[in-house]
């Protein structure tokens, strides 16, 4: 998934392994342009389903899917390109635990 792919500290396309050397400087795709490229690939894929604030990672933002006032799924958005990956391979979404930070 984009972690994987599109991590550009820790995802396994960042380092010289497959060729491709990783994004430098600032991701040129913001997060409000992340949140309305999220949310135009939900109006087609989820009809009446919103996209939450996106959080932002290495190279890429992630967004909540919600649907009927809970969350249904996660998509994330390339932080270069803008490509949006709906996160299909985790199931029916349980439950969520925030950490605190030391």
């Amino acid at each position: 998934g984009p972690n994987m792919m599109w991590n550009t500290k820790y995802g396994t396309m960042s380092g010289m392994m497959w060729g491709n050397a990783p994004a430098s400087g600032e991701m040129t795709v913001s997060k409000e342009q992340a949140l309305k490229n999220g949310q135009a690939f939900i109006d087609d894929y989820l009809p009446g389903a919103k996209t939450e604030e996106p959080d932002r990672f290495y190279g890429y933002y992630t967004l909540h899917v919600v649907k009927d006032g809970a969350i249904y799924g996660m998509l994330s958005v390339n932080g270069y390109t803008g490509q949006v990956w709906y996160h299909s391979w985790h199931g029916r979404f349980i439950g969520m635990e925030e950490l605190a930070e030391h």
